[in-house]
C-alpha cells in the first residue's frame, strides 16, 4: 500500500473490519536470570515468521514492541474468533506451555484481548501510516473536522450487519 501525502488527514476504514480484536501479548523480566531464560528460550526468534504465517489465519498486524518491562506484541486480529482458533494450535501452545513452566523464574507474561465494538483511526497531517493506516482503505479527511461520531457509527453499522448475515450453510 503506497504512504499517503502526508499534508492530508486521513482515516483508515475500519468499518471493513466489523470484528476486529486487538490483543498484547507481553513478556516482563523480573531479573536479569529471567530475561536471559526467555532470550534463550528460542521463541522470540519463532515469533515473527509464526506471525507472517498467520496472517493467513486472520492476523491484520503485528507490531513488535519494547516496553520498560519487556518485549510486547500489539496485534490486531479480523475477529475474535480467528485468534482463538491461531492460539490453540502450534506455535502458540508450545509458547504458552513454556511460559506457564517458566512463570515466576524472572519473568511474568501476560495478555490483554480487546474486542472491539466501536472504532476510527484518525491520522492527521504530517503522520505515516501505522496501525489499521496498513490494512485498511485510506481516504482523506479534513483535519479536526469533528466526525468522531459519525465515523465509529459507520462502524458500529458494519458490525451489525455482519452480525446479521450468516454464512451458507
Amino acid at each position: 500500500m503506497s504512504s499517503p501525502p502526508v499534508e492530508q488527514a486521513y482515516i483508515a476504514a475500519l468499518s471493513e473490519h466489523p470484528k476486529i480484536c486487538l490483543a498484547f501479548f507481553g513478556v516482563q523480566y523480573h531479573t536479569k536470570q529471567g530475561e536471559r531464560l526467555y532470550k534463550e528460550s528460542g521463541i522470540n526468534q519463532e515469533i515473527l515468521s509464526a506471525m507472517e504465517a498467520a496472517l493467513a489465519e486472520g492476523l491484520l498486524l503485528n507490531r513488535p514492541l519494547m516496553t520498560p518491562e519487556g518485549p510486547l506484541l500489539m496485534q490486531y486480529w479480523c475477529s475474535y474468533e480467528e485468534l482463538e482458533r491461531w492460539a490453540h494450535h502450534l506455535p502458540h501452545t508450545r509458547w504458552w506451555t513454556w511460559l506457564m513452566e517458566n512463570q515466576g523464574k524472572g519473568i511474568g507474561f501476560y495478555h490483554e484481548i480487546y474486542q472491539i465494538k466501536t472504532a476510527e483511526a484518525v491520522y492527521e497531517v504530517g503522520t505515516q501510516p501505522v496501525g489499521p493506516a496498513l490494512f485498511c482503505s485510506l481516504h482523506p479527511v479534513k483535519a479536526g473536522e469533528g466526525k468522531s461520531q459519525e465515523r465509529q457509527q459507520n462502524f458500529v453499522d458494519a458490525a451489525n450487519k455482519s452480525e446479521t448475515e450468516l454464512p451458507p450453510a
